[in-house]
């Protein structure tokens, strides 16, 4: 039964790509891989402050938040303890999850840089509430919402996943034939997010069905149990998801699989009505900005900041530090 007063938690993945330290050992690692991938570009790893404004965001627009996990390598937002600093939350309400507790019992593959190995091991955070809310921390709440928007109790509680269902005839064909031309020019092949969600789709199904049910950029809610026991019933897939340091497109998404076990166990509300304020890049800015303050858009994601011209960079900033002004630490308003 969903209690409306039961707290949930919610984890963020996050990484300062401009530490010297990480870029040290990132290059130490990437000179042993094969690479014409993206799984190495600079901008998976940037951060423009983003983070801050997801976790101001969360604090101004979720009511229902226990703590605010941020998962990182060796590393801490410059500026997060400003967030207790000036009780814009309790003290212990924003928590860092290193890579060295996250892997426990799984040390041996770190380090990753790996947002899909990553995810893989969220059911690992101690004492994570049984449903949570994963985000990147590029993602951010755009108006209020409710754990309605997540989970609806019928005859089970089910989670709501926002989407469209895809047939994966064609993508099967391309990802195989990738993988052909990858055994011949002993290139790695671009990994890509779709590719990702569909193998995680078969391994959640665990069926040939010729579809799977593919999900955007918005807060997912996940499961704690579906991950665990996925995990107990098939070791091995988590061992080699694990084992690239890399992003590869071998790799299932995390999030799909769960996604599917859901799917698969009818513990699912499925709906393509996706709320979304999405700036992909600067062409959008202007609609962007305006949906704001759009009451029906509940959520909000903005790709590549740290790649936009100065003066589009700053406008999205400025507007970020208005709607989230009281919530904010001084330092950003």
């Amino acid at each position: 039964m969903i209690d409306n007063q039961k707290r949930m938690d919610l984890v963020i993945l996050w990484v300062d790509g401009t530490d010297l330290t990480l870029q040290s050992k990132r290059l130490k690692y990437q000179k042993n891989t094969l690479n014409i991938s993206d799984a190495v570009k600079t901008t998976r790893f940037a951060s423009s402050n983003e983070i801050y404004y997801n976790i101001a965001s969360i604090l101004k627009y979720v009511p229902f938040y226990r703590y605010i996990y941020i998962v990182t390598d060796d590393q801490t937002p410059s500026l997060i303890h400003e967030f207790a600093d000036q009780k814009l939350c309790k003290p212990d309400t924003i928590r860092i999850i290193d890579h060295k507790t996250l892997f426990k019992g799984y040390e041996h593959y770190l380090p990753t840089f790996n947002s899909l190995s990553i995810e893989a091991m969220l059911w690992n955070i101690p004492d994570l509430t049984d449903y949570f809310i994963s985000l990147n921390d590029d993602f951010f709440f755009n108006q209020t919402v409710s754990v309605e928007n997540f989970l609806v109790e019928e005859d089970v509680v089910k989670s709501v996943i926002r989407g469209n269902w895809r047939r994966k005839n064609l993508l099967k064909t391309k990802l195989n034939y990738r993988l052909f031309m990858e055994s011949l020019a002993k290139t790695l092949v671009q990994p890509k997010y779709t590719v990702a969600q569909m193998l995680g789709a078969e391994l959640g199904q665990q069926s040939r069905q010729n579809r799977f049910f593919e999900v955007h950029h918005y807060p997912h809610i996940l499961d704690k149990n579906s991950f665990t026991n996925f995990v107990d019933d098939h070791p091995d897939e988590l061992n080699a998801q694990l084992s690239y340091r890399f992003r590869n497109i071998r790799q299932y998404d995390p999030v799909s699989l769960v996604n599917h076990i859901k799917i698969a166990n009818n513990e699912a509300i499925l709906t393509n009505e996706l709320s979304l304020n999405y700036l992909k890049d600067e062409r959008g800015i202007y609609l962007f900005l305006a949906n704001l303050n759009n009451p029906n858009m509940k959520f909000g994601c903005v790709q590549s900041l740290d790649n936009f011209q100065v003066i589009n960079k700053d406008k999205v900033v400025d507007a970020f530090t208005k709607k989230f002004k009281n919530f904010l630490p001084n330092s950003l308003t």
